[in-house]
């Protein structure tokens, strides 16, 4: 099994609990691609640090090449800032990843309906928001875009900006119920949405009517990744764990793709986790580091396992 640097050792220099996960058999030939950095990596995390763009632990360079977009159109590079959640696709090898694609991956935006007296809870189109810090500037009525991670059907928000569109967002896991489907947690209704799989990811854009607590769509994305780094060998995701039916008996919220079968998972159930490792049609990860809640704390350690990897 390759892990690279992101072994044991490295995660228990953090002082935090890091673990070798069981291991995963694959071909021989996917060992190979992913040493010699042949085939994508996904990232899925918070931007903690610029420099280049350091991602879940992953320092990701950007070239002229590097395109960067959320839901509603092309962005530039000016255009992210430090808590933004971003999906990335990169290519080369893991100490010298190179940013192909750059998605700023909102979980929600739409208009704040509800904000606590700390200012740390804010409900936007249904959906609970728990940020960190109250000093986000925003109040009752403002329209917002939520950066940050799914944890069930609360996103634990990193940053809030001001909507620069009109229409709302949901993005996140597809949930088929009896005649209903939601996108993390968001009824959506519209072109497209009877044919979501259970499971999967989506980011649906349209209205969100506040009567029905219904998102009726506009336009409909089915993929996280696009392929704009080729097939993915690997996978780095940032996130908290979601019960499933299926083996092991867990996903990671919000992203859409399924672990390995064989995978014990059980230790990680209730904390923000980085797990690392190969992508064969699942997730083949190898290790995960727990993360801490606190802004601060998460950024000096994420910080640091950049620097153990270059």
């Amino acid at each position: 099994m390759t892990t690279g640097k992101f072994t044991r050792r490295a995660a228990l220099a953090t002082g935090l609990s890091g673990l070798l996960l069981p291991s995963v058999v694959w071909p021989q030939s996917t060992e190979r691609e992913i040493e010699g950095g042949i085939g994508g990596t996904g990232i899925v995390g918070v931007l903690t640090d610029f420099g280049s763009l350091i991602v879940s632990g992953n320092d990701v360079e950007v070239t002229a090449e590097t395109t960067f977009s959320d839901d509603f159109g092309a962005l530039s590079e000016d255009d992210i800032a430090i808590g933004d959640s971003l999906t990335i696709e990169a290519a080369g090898p893991q100490r010298a990843l190179m940013a192909r694609r750059v998605h700023r991956t909102y979980p929600v935006v739409g208009r704040i309906g509800i904000l606590s007296s700390d200012r740390r809870r804010l409900i936007v189109n249904g959906v609970v928001v728990r940020m960190g810090d109250g000093n986000h500037g925003f109040t009752v009525g403002d329209r917002v875009a939520v950066s940050g991670l799914w944890r069930g059907n609360e996103v634990i928000g990193s940053r809030l900006s001001e909507a620069a569109d009109d229409l709302d967002l949901v993005s996140g896991d597809v949930t088929r119920g009896l005649g209903t489907v939601r996108i993390g947690g968001v009824d959506v209704r519209g072109l497209g949405v009877s044919a979501l799989a259970n499971g999967s990811f989506a980011s649906a854009v349209g209205r969100y009517d506040t009567e029905t607590g219904t998102l009726r769509l506009e336009r409909l994305t089915k993929q996280r990744f696009t392929g704009a780094a080729g097939p993915l060998a690997r996978l780095s995701i940032e996130g908290y764990l979601d019960t499933t039916d299926a083996a092991p008996g867990y996903r990671i919220a919000g992203l859409g793709h399924s672990f390995e079968r064989n995978l014990d998972l059980r230790a990680y159930a209730e904390t923000r986790v980085l797990f690392n490792g190969a992508y064969t049609g699942r997730f083949a990860a190898e290790s995960a580091v727990v993360l801490p809640e606190t802004i601060a704390e998460r950024r000096r350690l994420l910080r640091r396992l950049s620097l153990e990897r270059g």
